[in-house]
């Protein structure tokens, strides 16, 4: 059971990430570009269209891309936009946790959190919670409109929309683990950029490697098991590493 000190906690972080104008911003404009507004004009652009992809004859495909250069559509779909959903669940967290985290430590408010009657594992979960929070409500609105295009219009299956948004969950955890581990490395707003681009980038470059080697639905399974690795390894480093002195330093 949730005590009322957490439950508190978890009230005021989230109504500090909501206080602050760059977060809600940043967090919110991004995902809708790259969940709602790429992908839809994407799709509605591409509908009907059989013009294959302009690829020499003879060039050797990756297993995740062969029976797609044909049909523009199906490779947004089955490659792109996978690609698209998953950059916006990584992006939500990881920009909160740079103001809901950074900004205490360089205002010098921590300390304030700190000497409250709760522990320190208290303070960062709610910080995580309130991250959760608004991912959630950000992100899934906006997979529920693809949703919507993709069955209305027949380009996707139900079957392939429910592993999408599973990859989209599995985005989220994982960016909570990272979020975690800026909470514990940065130190100003520069370093968390820095490092949020250093942790975030290698695993871009992994989901994109993923997407297009993985044949079929597959590789929506293999993206989320990537990703769901990629945050529970981020959270349980970030735990293992947390103490009182290097979340205060």
């Amino acid at each position: 059971m949730i005590s009322p000190q957490r439950r508190a906690l978890v009230a005021k972080e989230f109504r500090q990430v909501l206080r602050s104008r760059g977060a809600v911003l940043s967090a919110t404009l991004l995902p809708v570009l790259l969940i709602l507004i790429i992908p839809l004009a994407e799709i509605l652009g591409m509908r009907g269209s059989s013009t294959p992809l302009n690829l020499p004859v003879g060039t050797p495909l990756p297993p995740g891309l062969e029976g797609l250069t044909g049909n523009p559509s199906q490779f947004f779909v089955q490659v792109m936009l996978p690609l698209f959903i998953t950059l916006g669940g990584l992006i939500v967290p990881s920009i909160s946790a740079t103001y809901t985290v950074v900004a205490e430590r360089e205002s010098r408010s921590l300390e304030l959190l700190i000497a409250l009657p709760v522990r320190l594992q208290d303070i960062l979960l709610a910080k995580l919670v309130a991250m959760l929070a608004l991912a959630t409500i950000v992100v899934v609105p906006l997979f529920a409109v693809d949703a919507v295009v993709l069955l209305a219009l027949g380009t996707a299956s139900p079957g392939y929309v429910g592993l999408l948004f599973v990859v989209l969950v599995a985005a989220v955890t994982c960016s909570i683990g990272i979020a975690l581990l800026l909470a514990l490395l940065a130190r100003d707003f520069r370093t968390a950029n820095n490092l949020n681009g250093a942790m975030s980038g290698p695993l871009i470059l992994l989901t994109l490697a993923v997407l297009v080697v993985v044949p079929g639905e597959a590789r929506l399974l293999a993206l989320t098991a990537v990703l769901a690795a990629a945050g529970i390894g981020a959270y349980v480093v970030g735990l293992r590493w947390l103490t009182f002195e290097r979340y205060l330093a």
